[in-house]
């Protein structure tokens, strides 16, 4: 039906969901290649990481109950060496750079600016703890442990915690595959000279950027979909259908802008698809969507902001689910209230969970004693000002986890 003989609440889209045939297609996949794609398992930790003590600080590695003390340096181990034919004894030393292990009998860090340096020697003169300047064994992560969930879409900043410690492949879902059909008499492709275009934009015609503004917003906020074909056609409402079917022959899902208002060129309706038509939403009221054989068809108009909503609120909470997200990635930088005091005279970084509430977004700041992204309940890092803040200060937060809920009736 057209779309003014009743709009939908935008909440029914989820009606529609379980005629979509979700994304089962599994591959392993390189973790240096996963970003974007959606986990099709749960990542577990198949060790403890670090196997071994782990320095924190370039310094020196000793047995911390040898100090306070004076040292003979026996060796040195760079971040990146494996040696475990190293061993210190009583009051021995080897100096190690950021992120080198330990050698065996070293439990602690002196970092090298708090020794003084006699020849082949080094004299400590601080009692240091257990673990002091270093990560202990399994501090990043034990064995069993979900680094991320099925469902996850994994991003840039998981790709750092999982190498870290040692993960090189994860199953992943492969990507959603969609065909835009930019529809239009009036439109006018790049590339064009530009001063020729100007002269037909001001003879009514209009230079296509609709299309071209969905594939920027899949491109960047749903990399676990593809756009594997736009063309721009006609009004000819044949050619149109004959993109259609053949976008349904190949692809995943279907997104048609343009033609989409209650006219006789009124490309959604013509195909004869049903499904939902129309929406109550501001702009984009006659944007639409119908399931063919599992795949979803989209209407969206063909004005930028209009498509833009429908997107939003209609294209991409069915394409999650096609994709089987249910954790998407962040949207870049926000801004939220810090839930607890954070001190410190140097600027810092802090990794935090991000959530929802009355007031707006708030970042609960966690605790980590090392310098990896493996904290699955993370969603973002904070930027902490010298000095530090005082709860319910706003602070900055990359935000790399999203915490929408795409779909309901509140997004």
């Amino acid at each position: 039906m057209r779309y003014l003989s009743g709009l939908n609440p935008i909440a029914k889209v989820v009606e529609i969901l379980p005629q979509v045939k979700r994304i089962s297609e599994v591959e392993r996949v390189a973790t240096w290649d996963v970003a974007g794609r959606v986990a099709a398992r749960d990542v577990i930790a198949p060790h403890d990481y670090p196997p071994f003590p782990r320095a924190a600080y370039d310094g020196y590695a000793v047995s911390s109950d040898a100090t306070p003390g004076r040292f003979r340096v026996i060796g040195t181990v760079l971040v990146g060496q494996y040696r475990r034919d190293l061993e210190v004894r009583g009051n021995e030393a080897v100096y190690v750079t950021v992120g080198a292990f330990l050698p065996e009998g070293a439990d602690a860090v002196v970092p090298e600016e708090a020794v003084e340096r006699e020849g082949e020697y080094v004299v400590v003169k601080a009692k240091y703890e257990k673990y002091a300047n270093a990560d202990a064994p399994g501090s990043y992560v034990r064995k069993g442990l979900v680094l991320l969930s099925q469902g996850t879409v994994v991003t840039p900043f998981d790709v750092v915690g999982l190498l870290d410690v040692g993960i090189t492949t994860i199953y992943a879902y492969r990507r959603v595959k969609v065909g835009i059909i930019a529809t239009g008499d009036e439109l006018i492709t790049p590339p064009i000279d530009p001063e020729v275009a100007a002269e037909l934009v001001m003879r009514g015609k209009v230079i296509e950027s609709t299309a071209s503004l969905v594939t920027w917003y899949i491109n960047t906020y749903m990399p676990y979909v593809s756009v594997e074909e736009k063309v721009v056609t006609s009004d000819k409402h044949e050619e149109v259908r004959a993109y259609v079917e053949k976008f349904l022959e190949l692809y995943d899902a279907v997104i048609i802008t343009g033609g989409a208002g209650p006219s006789e060129i009124d490309h959604f309706y013509k195909l004869g698809f049903g499904g939902l038509r129309g929406f109550r939403m501001k702009p984009g009221r006659p944007t639409s969507v119908a399931v063919v054989n599992g795949k979803p068809v989209f209407g969206l108009s063909g004005y930028p902001i209009s498509a833009l909503h429908g997107v939003i609120r209609i294209v991409e909470p069915v394409l999650r689910y096609m994709a089987n997200v249910t954790k998407a990635p962040g949207l870049g930088w926000l801004y939220a209230t810090i839930t607890q005091d954070l001190h410190g005279e140097m600027a810092q970084i802090v990794r935090v969970k991000l959530e929802a509430g009355e007031g707006g977004l708030y970042a609960k700041p966690i605790k980590a004693k090392h310098h990896s992204f493996t904290e699955p309940e993370a969603c973002g890092v904070a930027l902490i000002p010298p000095g530090g803040v005082k709860k319910g200060d706003i602070v900055p937060v990359l935000a790399y986890r999203d915490v929408r809920r795409l779909g309901s009736a509140s997004t």
